[in-house]
């Protein structure tokens, strides 16, 4: 391992970062946390030197006003339950929702095939996924079947007992087809459960959610020039979900790339490309903030961008994996950085469109997303979306690993010729 590394890999400021970052709270795009950190961030970014903007991009707001969910037990008052709107639900009637559910267990394309016709009509029931694992099904997929095959709304139940509810999008954009969706607690869809198996089971849902037409996502940007016009990105995502703190997802990604672009801005210059720090919001909203953002750079400036290294929910297990969005070129570049670190980061090479390096990915820019706890369903990387994710299921030492194969990749691109950058761009088919 290089010695500047290692020393890149103790910052003294990278915890004091994080617990500061996690003080803002959850961080949900549009509650104003998340602009309150992004100053702060933009801050910090300044003190590393170079050019340090705000740019701000449209996106579809939206917040709730009212929820509630009652499973209908012979009267119309019924039992409450736990429930939270997936964002950007359609709203209900005034009265609410009534209507039959439909369990379709996971909720996965085979299930919704079995049930046919039967989804037409229904509130169906589905469940949520580990997200990082080969097998996950997104949750915007399952919404987008059950909006496809006729359901007249959506509930998506955390698999994993005592744990709360769990936050996360629609997808739907502004005007465009959709039904009423909300998660709900494990005990709740238990409850649902045994109430289909038992007979038909009715329930009424209301939710009241209000358009925000003039909604901003904040994008902070650090630019340090090199040699050439070109530029490695180091992208992160500010904003979160406020059921906790959003500490995994997404304050680790945030604070290592603040740590590494102390580490790197003094190695940036004329023997170097040029390094781009990129914090973005409305990550949760279907990575809303980078597709404006990328959107809105013309093909030359989308030209100098070499590679992304995207830090989302870089702690909670000790095993780090890059996924490189269907570029096998990346394996190699991984491989090396990983050893230049001295610590261990597997691949998996089909694109996961999960954070922002999608985007990036779909400009024909090779991306990654550095990861813990892939194919790791009982590491702590569960708490993400939830009431746990808060600082304490984050270890310092994940945070301080993940910094160090940070500094590696993006050190290892920064020197890289120009023509090895452009072959990085091949894709498989």
């Amino acid at each position: 391992m290089s010695d500047w590394i290692d020393r890149a890999g103790q910052d003294p400021a990278l915890m004091n970062d994080f617990a500061t970052l996690c003080g803002f709270g959850g961080r949900l795009a549009g509650s104003g946390q998340e602009d309150a950190a992004m100053a702060w961030a933009l801050d910090r970014l300044r003190e590393t030197g170079g050019t340090v903007s705000r740019v701000n991009v449209p996106y579809d707001g939206w917040r709730c006003l009212d929820a509630r969910l009652h499973l209908l037990e012979g009267d119309d008052t019924g039992v409450p339950l736990a429930c939270k709107p997936l964002l950007r639900s359609l709203s209900t009637p005034d009265g609410g929702l009534i209507g039959e559910v439909l369990d379709l267990g996971i909720g996965r394309l085979d299930d919704f095939d079995r049930a046919g016709d039967a989804v037409r009509g229904k509130i169906v029931l589905v469940r949520h996924e580990y997200p990082f694992s080969p097998t996950h099904m997104h949750r915007r997929r399952k919404y987008d079947l059950a909006v496809a095959r006729g359901a007249i709304g959506f509930l998506i139940a955390n698999p994993l007992p005592g744990k709360g509810l769990l936050s996360g999008s629609s997808g739907r954009a502004r005007g465009g087809p959709g039904i009423p969706a909300a998660y709900i607690d494990f005990e709740s869809g238990e409850r649902i459960a045994t109430a289909c198996a038992a007979g038909p089971a009715h329930v009424r849902l209301v939710i009241h959610g209000e358009e925000l037409p003039d909604a901003l996502a904040g994008v902070g940007i650090l630019d340090l020039p090199g040699r050439t016009d070109d530029r490695i990105v180091i992208s992160a995502h500010m904003d979160g979900h406020d059921l906790g703190q959003s500490a995994l997802d997404n304050a680790t990604g945030v604070v290592v790339a603040l740590a590494a672009a102390r580490a790197l801005a003094p190695r940036v210059s004329d023997r170097t490309h040029g390094l781009r720090i990129c914090f973005f919001s409305a990550e949760e909203w279907a990575l809303a903030g980078s597709a404006r953002y990328l959107g809105g750079l013309s093909a030359e400036e989308l030209g100098h961008l070499k590679l992304d290294i995207n830090l989302d929910t870089v702690a909670g297990d000790d095993s780090l994996t890059a996924l490189i969005s269907d570029f096998p070129e990346l394996e190699g570049f991984v491989a090396n950085s990983a050893a230049l670190a001295d610590v261990p980061v597997a691949t998996y090479l089909p694109l996961m469109p999960n954070s922002d390096h999608a985007n990036f990915a779909a400009h024909g820019i090779p991306a990654m997303r550095l990861l813990a706890g892939f194919d790791r369903p009982d590491s702590r990387v569960n708490n993400i979306l939830s009431p746990g994710d808060v600082p304490a299921v984050v270890k310092e030492a994940e945070l301080r690993q993940a910094l160090k194969v940070t500094c590696a990749m993006a050190w290892q691109g920064l020197t890289m010729s120009g023509p090895e950058l452009d072959a990085m761009q091949r894709r498989t088919a």
